[in-house]
């Protein structure tokens, strides 16, 4: 179960890396289409997380959604899925 439970989580986050490197590379390229110049989105992202407490919030969700992804690699098993049976 440790294998299928660990390989799960690589494909999960393959995924997830795959699409964000496909939306970034769509952000560029639209930015490029309409002349904004590749440089722009680095100017965006300055102003992205501004404040303390935005930053903090955003490392809080980031925790609450890789936090329990951690957990299972280490126990190599997943949370029961009893109510769906």
């Amino acid at each position: 179960m440790k294998k299928k439970t660990r390989k799960l989580l690589i494909r999960k986050y393959a995924i997830i890396l795959l699409l964000s490197i496909l939306c970034l590379s769509y952000l560029y390229l639209g930015d490029w289409l309409f002349g904004y110049g590749v440089g722009n989105i680095r100017y965006i992202l300055n102003y992205l997380l501004y404040t303390a407490s935005e930053k903090t919030a955003a490392i809080i969700l980031l925790l609450c959604l890789i936090g329990p992804d951690i957990l299972a690699w280490k126990t190599g098993r997943q949370p029961e899925r009893g109510a769906e049976k």
